[in-house]
């Protein structure tokens, strides 16, 4: 089992190269270490694009985040990818796919945890996600992952976790529901959202009706419908700024805020409204208070990290959500469960139990662990849950997308070289060097992208940006679908 303060989702890795600064983003200072750190593919000796064509130029496969405006392009290829610091013990897994990406839409880079086989061209030759080469070769005991991004503003704060192969139960407070995977394997983490209510006496119910909203932790805020929006409004005195595209909080309502100290009730259930048990997830006023900062905007500022959603398929539940939720994704047995995330303190020993495939003997699943089965990474990072994103090896997206990728034609290669770039809106704080958790500030969600720099860079348009093993679970301390 493998353990860590990351991402959720994808299948492939990504990295940010050196063009996602000396051309998307010339005067940010600082931009490596804001981004996480970089790539440099020509100073590794195991990396290869020998089975890919195109010079493994392709479209990023966003499946989900490109109905908030969220794509991109990447140079694909092939390196040795280990998920801890030399001498930690874990793996080192050799020719892994990993994405260099430069766009701006996407801040940091991250790792994929869907099992879901990764495809280019065609469905002919399917390359095994990580998490599907970790079980094949018996280093972590079945398809799953557990998650929470963690909380900056606990004090101190907490990292976020991931773990391979299990969960730690030192990180959650059971809520014995469990929810089966969405029929879109693009879409596993689909629940109902019932209600969203707060804490104010007489307070009204923020959200109308249920609806179905994805669950994603490449997204920072929680997109909802705008009579949502509009009723937080009323509740909260928000003003939607609709040239960013986000809901600025200045000093008075800041301290309004904090006076009221309101907190959140997301109550959840099966997708589509079937089953007949909820679990409620509750997230203080301090899990909203967020910073945006450059490039996003010219000097750090506060915001609420809610968005307003035009239709049904951008309701999300972004990293805001997942400082207090703590999922647990099986995929051997098509289920996933979400409870209140808990926040024992970084230097706390983890409670490690292995999720055994469904094929496991009885005996086998019921073994313990023995005590040096279970291995840690720990990154130092603060997690600022849901700005930032844990770098190069921060699991990040999405469960799966298998799709092919496309690959950007002649005429598109050659007009987006020709586009300038427009000034870049991010995501959030960086990670990779930050983690997930290890943000204190937010940049605007990664929405949009249009051209590409070096056939790479996606260039958004008018549009704001968004603002991470033996047989037992090993869990990496450090910042994934």
């Amino acid at each position: 089992m493998v353990s860590s303060n990351m991402y959720m989702y994808l299948t492939s890795q990504r990295t940010i190269i050196p063009q996602g600064c000396t051309v998307a983003n010339p005067n940010l200072t600082d931009c490596d270490n804001a981004r996480g750190n970089l790539f440099h593919s020509n100073l590794s000796s195991t990396w290869s694009t020998e089975r890919l064509a195109n010079g493994g130029l392709f479209q990023l496969n966003t499946f989900e985040e490109v109905k908030l405006g969220l794509t991109g392009n990447a140079y694909y290829g092939f390196d040795t990818l280990s998920l801890g610091l030399p001498g930690s013990g874990l793996p080192t897994l050799t020719s892994q796919l990993v994405a260099g990406i430069a766009t701006n839409d996407f801040w940091l880079g991250s790792l994929g945890l869907s099992p879901v086989p990764f495809n280019f061209s065609n469905f002919d030759d399917p390359i095994p996600s990580l998490l599907t080469t970790l079980h094949n070769q018996s280093l972590i005991p079945s398809l799953s992952w557990a998650y929470s991004a963690g909380a900056n503003y606990q004090s101190p704060p907490v990292f976020g976790s991931l773990t391979l192969g299990g969960y730690d139960t030192s990180r959650f407070t059971p809520s014995n529901v469990s929810f089966p995977f969405g029929s879109d394997f693009s879409r596993d983490l689909l629940v109902s959202l019932e209600s969203i209510t707060y804490d104010t006496l007489s307070s009204s119910p923020l959200l109308g009706d249920r609806i179905d909203v994805f669950i994603d932790s490449l997204v920072t805020e929680i997109w909802l419908p705008v009579s949502t929006c509009q009723a937080f409004e009323t509740a909260f005195f928000l003003v939607w700024d609709d040239v960013a595209q986000l809901y600025p909080v200045n000093e008075t309502l800041h301290k309004n805020l904090l006076a009221q100290n309101p907190v959140f009730t997301f109550t959840l259930g099966q997708a589509g409204g079937g089953g007949n048990v909820t679990v409620a997830i509750s997230l203080p006023y301090a899990a909203f208070d967020l910073f945006i900062t450059q490039p996003a905007v010219n000097s750090t500022s506060r915001y609420f990290p809610l968005k307003q959603a035009q239709n049904s398929t951008q309701y999300t539940l972004g990293r805001t959500f997942l400082q207090e939720a703590y999922i647990i994704a099986d995929y051997d047995r098509h289920n996933f469960s979400v409870s209140q995330a808990l926040f024992p303190p970084n230097q706390d020993p983890q409670q490690l139990v292995a999720i055994h495939s469904p094929s496991d003997d009885a005996r086998e699943r019921h073994r313990g662990l023995g005590a040096g089965a279970i291995a840690g990474i720990v990154i130092a990072a603060i997690a600022i849950l849901a700005l930032c994103i844990a770098g190069i090896f921060w699991l990040r997206r999405r469960s799966g997308r298998a799709g092919q990728l496309s690959v950007p034609s002649a005429d598109e290669k050659a007009q987006e070289a020709m586009q300038p770039l427009a000034p870049a809106k991010y995501e959030v704080s960086g990670e990779a060097g930050r983690h997930e958790l290890d943000e204190d500030y937010a940049r605007k969600p990664e929405l949009g992208a249009g051209g590409a720099i070096n056939e790479l860079l996606a260039v958004p348009e008018h549009k704001v940006h968004e603002m991470g093993l033996p047989e037992v679970p090993v869990e990496l301390e450090a910042p994934i679908r």
